[in-house]
């Protein structure tokens, strides 16, 4: 899903000639999230190479499209491709190929032998244009890697800094027959590649920032021969062969800073609460910090530790998926802030199956269009049903199809993905894709039990969930019959082990969470399946001894060659780049998460049966446009377990939400693109709730106020109300505007409108920084480092049992 909730930003085109002096075509960018196209030179003038985004970057996705090239060769990549890095440098004209993150995917040869590597002597092929000499001896010479910090690495990998599992680097970027050509490169800050140091702070306070470089290849080695002087085909040098390197193109990539972006010294503010808020708090964090006099903490939990912190003496203010019934000698209020939803995220590249017609094999690596699920599909995704999801030979899965390409209810809503006929060429596609399940998080969270609402709601997916086969004779994989559906996890309940030989020969048990394991949250979830990283641990893990001690992270996918679905939100879906699953709602419509789309399943929620006025989720709604995993997240406190302090840092909170923070865009105190903004209506619920805070903090009361227990209707785009919501308090709020416009911020002060916000890095991966603080080391972090021993313990302890017997 890129930029499909808010209109695309204009690229910026820049004019310039195909011999641009200087060692490299540069482009230049400026502006909120700039696009920028640059061309290419010499034999490659006519290509136009486009970034999406290159300023206010933070660890994410950004594409990489390109035209005017020539088509790359067949259904390999032998010849006519683009190699595409990430390097650091200090050098307005461009970093040096010693500072570039390449070469860790060196045994990728689908381009040709040193295609993938650091390596600038190949035996008979001489570039000669290279300075760097072969060693003596006969060995090759490698292209150091050298660090923004620390010593250089010549050995031809990335030593310490970069590896197969941690490098961003594109291999062989496909051009189609058409001359156009796309890719989703992963921008690394040096939380992820401290090699590069992008983002890292510097002494003026500004951040470091990076290159993408783009290395065009053609059908000519560096010597000027061709496929036909040689005896093959392809190419065999390095993209940083110094002939090679001439022709790179160079974007700058400007990153928002890491570190701390508040004050230090100023009280902090403390908020917890649902994973699906962080993106939002993210963002809005350096605007928030604007006044200096507070700083707001905040880390993920689950949901339910979220609503236990309101029973607290300091409540602080939480963000939550749903309410919880309230306290009348302690009223709680509370604020709508964020529209948001589940999504199943997609990274699937095309691969051709072997009888491919000339049609299909243009498509040949190419990221796939939206496929459709319906209810019963995501059921059996999601309870090890398929024997991809299990195991080829477990029993109780041994009758279904192996994947999901293989079950004819996939076939029929996704018929490209039908397999190929032997004698039929015109229906051969794509490959089966090898997938059994999804990437999913651990632990509780109201994301889950949404999902399984929905999947509850249908009675197909609900009987089949209950044991009763499909049409086509699938069944539940038996173990998920036991369970009471819904459920506020994503459970893996099926603990088999098979053996598998290790690498020293002897046969050891692989289980479940092995072969299946669980992200540690959503934002794992998303980030590896754009990397093409399924979490499998797959060979074996060796001590100082030599000797076998586990089983290690397996490789990620090859770029190109990739199939991966996880469940996340949908903001970090488009974060890293991944388009989202369509769907099917109740009225029989495959929907897409989309501005329109969530907007539409607000407009569906029902009154919560816990607190009037707040609106809880409605997956079962026929309305034919609305996405069925529609959540909107509220901020909720106890006004009278506030100071008036804390009310008034609260309330500024609160008004931020409802005015500046709901304007879509990249930069600092924007809303991310994967939220809907809030409709005006929830807008003035929100202000009037944060006078609510303001006026009620620290005064103790026997019974809630209108604006703690009620919340505005929601106006669809038909323009009707959710069922039983209630009208808002008619409370003036701080900071409204009249006859219902848009809310905007106030001027700092009392109430202000810009409050200050939380003193946290901005994130790099998600596993540091603003959002995985203490709580989520606790609440998270030790529930997956306890649950994954338990279980696997469980898993050997039964398959030990079914032996003796």
């Amino acid at each position: 899903m890129t930029r499909r909730l808010v209109p695309a930003l204009l690229a910026v085109t820049l004019a310039a000639l195909s011999t641009l002096a200087g060692p490299a075509s540069v482009a230049t960018a400026a502006g909120e999230g700039t696009s920028v196209t640059v061309p290419g030179r010499g034999e490659f003038a006519a290509l136009r190479v486009t970034v999406s985004q290159t300023t206010d970057l933070i660890n994410q996705v950004v594409t990489v499209s390109w035209t005017g090239g020539k088509p790359t060769v067949d259904s390999s990549v032998h010849t006519d491709y683009l190699q595409i890095m990430q390097c650091w440098g200090d050098d307005p004209a461009g970093p040096d190929r010693e500072q570039c993150q390449f070469g860790a995917l060196h045994s990728d040869t689908r381009g040709g032998l040193w295609t993938g590597s650091r390596q600038v002597t190949y035996g008979d092929l001489d570039d000669p244009e290279e300075t760097i000499e072969e060693p003596a001896g006969g060995n090759p010479a490698f292209v150091p890697f050298r660090p923004v910090s620390g010593e250089p690495v010549t050995s031809g990998g990335g030593g310490e800094y970069f590896e197969v599992a941690t490098t961003n680097e594109i291999p062989y970027g496909r051009t189609g027959e058409d001359g156009s050509g796309e890719e989703f490169f992963e921008a690394q800050t040096a939380t992820e590649a401290p090699g590069l140091g992008c983002g890292a702070r510097l002494a003026d306070g500004g951040a470091r920032s990076c290159w993408l470089v783009i290395v065009p290849r053609g059908s000519a080695e560096v010597d000027g021969s061709t496929g036909d002087a040689k005896p093959h085909r392809w190419l065999d040098s390095s993209p940083l062969s110094a002939s090679n390197w001439a022709n790179r193109i160079a974007v700058p990539l400007k990153f928002q800073p890491l570190g701390r972006v508040c004050p230090l010294g100023a009280a902090e503010r403390r908020t917890i609460g649902a994973e699906a808020m962080a993106e939002a708090m993210l963002r809005w964090q350096p605007a928030l910090c604007a006044g200096g006099e507070r700083v707001f903490g905040f880390s993920t939990t689950t949901d339910n530790l979220a609503r236990g912190q309101l029973t607290e003496d300091e409540p602080g203010l939480v963000f939550v998926n749903r309410p919880v019934a309230g306290d009348p000698a302690r009223p709680r209020v509370y604020a709508p802030v964020a529209v948001s939803g589940l999504a199943i995220a997609v990274n699937i590249d095309w691969q051709s199956g072997l009888g491919a017609g000339p049609e299909d094999l243009k498509r040949e690596g190419k990221r796939i269009p939206p496929i459709k699920l319906t209810p019963r599909l995501v059921a059996k995704l999601l309870t090890q049903s398929y024997r991809t999801g299990a195991d080829f030979s477990h029993q109780p899965v041994a009758a279904n199809p192996l994947s999901i390409s293989y079950d004819p209810e996939f076939q029929q809503h996704n018929p490209d993905w039908v397999p190929a006929e032997p004698d039929s060429p015109a229906s051969a596609k794509q490959m089966p894709l090898p997938i059994g399940d999804a990437l999913v998080s651990v632990g509780q969270t109201d994301m889950a039990t949404l999902l399984w609402e929905w999947v509850n709601s249908d009675a197909e997916a609900k009987a089949f969930l209950a044991g009763t086969a499909d049409q086509w004779g699938m069944r539940v994989n038996p173990i998920y019959r036991e369970l009471s559906w819904p459920v506020d996890i994503f459970p893996k309940s099926d603990l088999y082990c098979v053996d598998l030989r290790a690498d020293d020969g002897v046969a050891r048990e692989w289980c479940t969470l092995d072969m299946h394991p669980y992200a540690n949250h959503m934002h794992d979830s998303a980030r590896s399946a754009s990397r093409g990283d399924t979490l499998v641990r797959n060979a074996t893990s060796r001590d100082s001894t030599g000797a076998v001690v586990g089983w290690k992270k397996g490789t990620p996918q090859s770029p190109g060659k990739r199939a991966v679905l996880a469940v996340t939100d949908v903001a970090t879906a488009e974060r890293y780049g991944l388009p989202t699953v369509q769907l099917r709602n109740a009225s029989g419509a495959f929907v897409a998460p989309s501005t329109p789309s969530l907007l539409a399943g607000v407009s569906a929620m029902t009154q919560s049966p816990a607190v009037s006025g707040v609106l809880d989720p409605n997956p079962a709604t026929k309305l034919s446009g609305a996405y069925p995993l529609t959540s909107l997240l509220y901020a909720a406190t106890v006004p009278s377990g506030l100071d008036k302090a804390a009310g008034t840092d609260y309330a500024a909170l609160l008004r931020y939400a409802a005015g500046d923070g709901q304007t879509p865009g990249v930069t600092p105190g924007t809303l991310p693109y994967g939220y809907a903004p809030l409709p005006q209506s929830l807008r003035a619920a929100t202000l009037a709730a944060a006078q609510t805070v303001l006026d009620d903090a620290g005064r103790k009361t026997s019974s809630p106020s209108p604006a703690a227990t009620t919340t505005a209707p929601v106006t669809t785009p038909g323009g009707t109300t959710p069922a039983t919501a209630t009208p808002a308090a008619t409370t003036p709020a701080a900071g409204s505007a009249p006859n219902g416009a848009a809310p905007t911020a106030t001027p700092s002060g009392h109430g202000s409108a810009v409050p200050i916000a939380q003193a946290a890095p901005t994130p790099g991966h998600p596993l540091g920084n603003l959002r995985y603080a203490l709580v989520v080391t606790l609440a998270v972090g030790c529930l997956a480092g306890l649950i994954g021993p338990v279980l696997m313990a469980l898993a050997r302890r039964r398959r030990r049992v079914r032996r003796a017997t």
